[in-house]
């Protein structure tokens, strides 16, 4: 995710005070923009035929060999730095959510960045390009979806703080951080607010439990300029995304961990008790809400 990395501060156990953007599913702030009928709609009424699926994989054979590294294949990025971990991405033959296969990243093959993506010890970020230049988002067609199903694989307690975490992330023309939301070792799915920066809270937060797949679906409005986001098809919160660009760049899937005993995982904390998976990623734009179940 370049220099924009999601941040929380280095006592993840005591974020800043940063209350949530929405209250019964109808922020004050979005309320002008397109009311609550509109987030209604993004709840699941809408017309499947008005889609287009931009790039859609559940991680199978013969395409992903088991024990493959996943960069490098059907168009997964290997423009990636050795400090984001390009090679610790595996295929792995076994069941997933859906499938016979996932993407697994496991906590002790990622490497230290040596402080290049403070307060994170180590990162994995996993790319999927849209194109050579991204997708152009049309008037026709302004809202986009990233799904993609997630698994926080330990046999460790909840950590005080944000210690291991694992997120699908959107990126715009413009290199900004579109909406990120994932897993975390402290027992939540967190949703991130518009472009990020360091230290800043999770936007939203909903109790998870660890070796669970979720569905986790981000909506992004490019005319509305808002981004949804949803956990089984459960409506977490929509933040303001200001934007001026109309481009999708990219979809990515991305790990962290913080260092081995930091206060947000206690001083017993060790990324080697981490996994995390991935399985069903998918990038779609759509002319109306799209139903979750789709």
């Amino acid at each position: 995710m370049n220099k924009n990395y999601k941040t929380c501060q280095k006592n993840a156990g005591n974020y800043r005070s940063h209350s949530n953007l929405i209250r019964n599913y109808c922020p004050p702030f979005l309320i002008p923009v397109f009311g609550c009928l509109t987030l209604i709609g993004l709840l699941g009424m809408a017309n499947p035929a008005n889609a287009e699926t931009i790039y859609k994989t559940g991680f199978e054979q013969p395409t992903f060999l088991p024990g493959d590294q996943l960069l490098g294949l059907d168009g997964w990025s290997t423009a990636i730095p050795p400090f984001l971990n390009p090679q610790a991405a595996i295929i792995i033959n076994a069941p997933g959510s859906k499938s016979k296969q996932y993407v697994e990243v496991q906590g002790d093959d990622l490497i230290s960045s040596e402080g290049i993506t403070a307060p994170y010890d180590a990162v994995g970020s996993y790319r999927r390009p849209l194109g050579a230049s991204g997708f152009t988002i049309s008037p026709a067609k302004s809202l986009a979806r990233v799904d993609a199903d997630l698994l926080l694989k330990t046999n460790q307690p909840k950590t005080a703080g944000e210690f291991f975490s694992l997120t699908i992330a959107a990126r715009s023309g413009k290199g900004e951080t579109l909406g990120e939301v994932g897993l975390s070792s402290d027992g939540k799915v967190e949703a991130f607010g518009f472009n990020v920066v360091s230290g800043t809270a999770p936007a939203f937060t909903k109790p998870i439990r660890f070796n669970k797949w979720y569905h986790i679906t981000m909506l992004l409005d490019f005319s509305n300029r808002t981004t949804s986001y949803y956990i089984d098809d459960h409506f977490l919160g929509a933040v303001h995304a200001a934007s001026t660009s109309n481009v999708l760049l990219r979809g990515a899937m991305v790990v962290y961990a913080r260092p081995d005993g930091d206060t947000s995982g206690g001083t017993a904390s060790a990324r080697s008790n981490y996994a995390a998976r991935f399985d069903n990623f998918k990038v779609s734009v759509h002319s109306a809400a799209p139903d979750l179940d789709d």
